[in-house]
Order: structure tokens, then sequence, then C-alpha cells
């Protein structure tokens, strides 16, 4: 007997354990779950008036209940929720329940009087005109006994009343439009009163000192200040107008404007009210075209890992990451002494042009040099004359032979090719060149390589660097005035004639690419400012043919 009694308590407690899971799993949670919400968890009703609440979030399927009918009434309408006070004793109180089709619940608890104190839910705001977000203000009728209307007081006109949601949801909306006070009367059906006093704020507009003539810079790289006169603190960039053409920097109430290229733009500022400036309109119109005489003091120099810009992966790929198979390289220059291997444009320790070493380059040559000198290619004498402004150009076909040196890297001396007819040293065969390789870290120097010896003694004008070969006819064409509109195959191009003390050179290729050529001293790396009176002016007339 006691056996039989263990094994229905056993079963039962099987069966109860099965009763359990099979529970659970029809009571798992779904996963589009949304949590049941209201937007009035307790309201106030004056008896024989009707509110609605607005079911803010839940699965469908609403269901109301009243839990006191005597009280309140409750109907749902996709997601309004209607309550009726039913008239009766005065001060009563009742439940109103919400369930969805996953039998969630909300609870309304509504407070019902024969007659109300007309109550808001303030009584006083501050609103900031034209500023989104803090323009508006919504009053709301806390309690009150229904049929109400508005009378407004704005000898200002400072304000705007919107009063389209007064009978369903007891509430209306005030937009600050203007500098001023005024006052809003609401009076209910029993004749009960409120008040709400507003005070309008309007910011102050932005104004700056060039709103009226503008930026002028008469210089590529030149800069301005802009003072912003009036506003409303935390001053930022709104539109920054054309990038390629001008650099913005906010500090304070000063904006610093920095040329890029000549061109006109315009931009805008706002400011911690949202107000936004009118445009400000910037001319960057170089009067002169200026030199960089670097002597023996200083470089330029650049390394394409930083290139940047929207198009940098298209150009990347373009280029293998520049890994060119055909390249051209351009430098307008004027030497103005010689000098032990000096540095006209290349990548020490790599793929370099220079200077000659005999007696400090007396005689005047241009070499190209390889990795460990294997490939050392040498002019005759005068390949260059002193004083005299020259555009250089190399182009390289790494598709022709090692041995046909004349036409893989061809040397070009204003428009006119020179041979290589002193030394032809060709132990190395580049099937590429690769612009982020060599020493001094991978940089790309004009004026400057190694031991700080190699100065260009000269002076520079314009430097181009091209992924294609250039024919002679376009090198000739665009040596002294790149005269194409949109150039096939250029991939970076500096103009020195910034005009104004720089630590860099912008790049002028105006594409969706750029890299930027930093300016230092003959000893260092290091970015230093280049002084203006180390700015010459540059020649109007080509001089040479």
């Amino acid at each position: 007997m006691k056996v039989m009694k263990y094994f229905v308590l056993a079963s039962l407690l099987c069966l109860c354990a099965c009763s359990d899971d099979n529970d659970n799993k029809n009571n798992e949670i779904p996963q589009d779950l949304v949590e049941l919400k209201v937007d009035a968890s307790e309201i106030s009703i004056a008896q024989g008036d009707t509110r609605t609440v607005k079911i803010t979030s839940g699965n469908g399927e609403y269901v109301v209940t009243s839990a006191n009918e005597e009280v309140v009434t409750a109907e749902v309408d996709g997601d309004l929720v209607t309550l009726t006070a039913v008239e009766g004793k005065n001060n009563a109180q009742g439940v109103v329940y919400v369930r969805d089709k996953y039998y969630q619940r909300a609870k309304i608890l509504v407070n019902t009087a024969a007659e109300f104190e007309l109550k808001l839910n303030k009584t006083l705001f501050t609103l900031y005109s034209q500023v989104e977000g803090a323009d508006e203000a919504i009053i709301k009728i806390y309690t009150g006994n229904g049929g109400y209307s508005l009378e407004v007081v704005d000898e200002n006109n400072c304000i705007e009343v919107d009063q389209s949601t007064l009978e369903d949801s007891e509430s209306f909306t005030v937009k600050g439009i203007a500098q001023g006070n005024a006052e809003v009367k609401i009076t209910d059906r029993k004749g009960k009163e409120a008040f709400v006093n507003l005070n309008v704020i309007a910011p102050k507009q932005i104004t700056t000192d060039a709103d009226e003539k503008g930026v002028l810079i008469n210089a590529n790289q030149g800069s301005q200040q802009v003072k912003i006169l009036t506003g409303n603190g935390e001053y930022q960039i709104h539109d920054a107008g054309d990038s390629r053409i001008i650099r913005l920097e906010v500090y304070g109430n000063v904006v610093t404007v920095t040329g890029r290229k000549a061109g006109e733009t315009s931009f805008t500022l706002i400011d911690a009210k949202k107000q936004i400036s009118q445009p400000i309109h910037v001319v960057i119109a170089p009067e002169k075209r200026w030199y960089m005489n670097l002597g023996r003091d200083y470089a330029v120099w650049t390394h394409f890992g930083e290139m940047t810009g929207d198009g940098l992966e298209s150009i990347k790929a373009v280029t293998n990451d520049f890994k060119l198979k055909k390249m051209t390289w351009e430098l307008v220059t004027r030497i103005d002494g010689t000098n032990w291997l000096q540095t006209f444009i290349g990548k020490e320790g790599y793929f370099i042009l220079r200077g000659g070493d005999w007696e400090n380059n007396k005689g005047r040559q241009m070499e190209l040099v390889g990795i460990s000198d294997k490939l050392k290619l040498r002019t005759g004498h005068g390949a260059f004359e002193l004083g005299a402004w020259t555009h250089i150009a190399l182009v390289v076909d790494c598709s022709k032979g090692k041995d046909d040196y004349n036409e893989k890297y061809k040397l070009y001396i204003n428009g006119k090719q020179l041979q290589w007819t002193d030394t032809h040293k060709t132990d190395i065969d580049y099937s590429e060149i690769d612009l982020c390789a060599g020493n001094d870290g991978g940089r790309v120097s004009i004026g400057k390589a190694s031991d700080n010896k190699r100065f260009l003694d000269g002076a520079i004008l314009e430097a181009r660097i091209w992924y294609v070969c250039r024919t002679e006819e376009q090198l000739k064409a665009n040596a002294w005035n790149l005269e194409e509109v949109n150039p096939e195959g250029l991939l970076a191009r500096w103009d020195f004639s910034a005009g104004a003390p720089v630590a860099y050179i912008e790049d002028g290729t105006n594409s969706d690419h750029e890299l930027l050529m930093h300016i230092s001293k003959y000893d260092s790396w290091n970015a230093t400012e280049f002084p203006m009176s180390r700015f010459g002016e540059a020649p109007i007339e080509v001089p040479f043919k």
C-alpha cells in the first residue's frame, strides 16, 4: 500500500513537472514583444466630460476594461483610449486597464469630480524664438471642467498659439516668434480661470566685420581673420564652402580664413542658439606669382603615405598603391649655384635625380641614381644654365628594357630631351617605381637628401608628379603653366607661389585627393615656416621656349 502511495505521488510530481514545462514553453516571450505604454498613467476628468489617452507603444489588438464603471467608462479605437467620467458622487476614483495581444497591461488611474479647480502643468515659460527645440511650449490642463477657451494678450506679437489639440487632449502649443512678453488666459465651462505668462527672448543674429565687404586675400596661401561682432557664443562652421579654395578655423569669436588656391567661395557660421550667419564671401586673388628661394637653407618634401581625400582609395587602386610602371616628374626651378650631388627631385637611396659629384658639380651635370648605385646615368657637361629658369622633366617607362636607358628614363630640359652620354650603369632593371620606398623615410624631396649637404642652391616655382608618360609636346605646352583643364594622370601638383609665411604647400591637383608638401630646413625634416622674405616675384613671361 505504501508503495502504491509513493508511486501515485511520484506520478503526480512528474505530471506537475511536465505541466510546468509545457506552460513555460507556451509562455515564451515573443521576439517582437514591445513594452505596453500610455502617455498618461493618471488623469483627472470632470464628471460628464471625456478625455483621451494615447497608447504610445504596444503590440496591438488592444482591449480596455474599467474596474469601476460607475465612475469611469472606457473605449479603445486604434491607439486612442477614450475615458468618460460618470456623473455621480464628487471626488470619485476609478481604474482602467489596457491590454494588448500579448496580455501586457497598463493601468490608468482616473480622478473624477463634479467640479475641479483649473490647474495647468506650468504657468511660466521662457522661450527662445528661432531656436529649434527651445522656441515652443506645450501647456497641458492638469485638472479642469472641459469646454475650454483661450484669450491671448500679446501686444508685442511675440507668440503664435496652436489650439487644435485643446478639445481632444486638453493641451495647446505656444511658439515664440519675436522678442516680448505675452499672456494666455484659459477658461473652462464652469468659469474657472488659469493664466500662462510667456517671456520670449530673440537670440542675437550673428554678424561679422566681413558681412558687407567679404574677405579678399591676395596670395594663394595668405590668411585673414574675420571677427564675430554679435551672436550667441559657441561658434562653429556651418557650411565650409569649397574646401579646395579655403581652410577655416574658429577660435572664440575669430575665424581665420586661409587660402589654398585662387578662386571664390563663401562660408556660414552657427552658434549655440542655432542662429546661422549670412554667407561670408571669400575671394582668393593672388596679385603676383611667387617662387620660393630655397638657396642652401631650405628644402621641401612629401610622403605619399600622407595622401588624404575621398578619392584616396580610388587613386591607390589606379596606381597599385603608388607603384608606378609609367611616371613623369616635373620641376620648374632656377639653379643659382652648383653643389656636390645637389638634389633636384627624388627618393634618396632608391631613385633620385641630382647633380654630379665632380668639383661640386662644376660641369653642371645631372645624374639619375638608383638603389646602391646599381642604376647610374649621367649627362654631359652644361646640362643646365645657372641663374636661368628651367623646366626639368623625367619621363619613366618601365616597360622598356634596362639597356634602352635613353628611352626608359627620358630626361628633358625646357622640352628638349638630353641623352645620358657620360655614364650609363644599368645593373638594376626597375619594373615599377614605388613612391613610398627609399631612404629618408620614403620621402620624395626637393632640395635636400641624406647628409644635409646636397642643397639645391636655387629657387622653385612648381612641381608635378604623374602616373603616365607625358609626351614632349605636352611638356612643352605646359612647362611654365599647366594649361590643361582636366589633365589625365596627374597624381600630385604643387605651386610654390604661396605668397605668405607657410610651413607647407597645398596640393594643386584640384581633385578629390590631396597631398601636402612640407617645408623644412637643410638640417632637419621637421616642419618650419618659410619666411615671406624668401619669396620672390616670378617672371610674367615664359622665360624659356
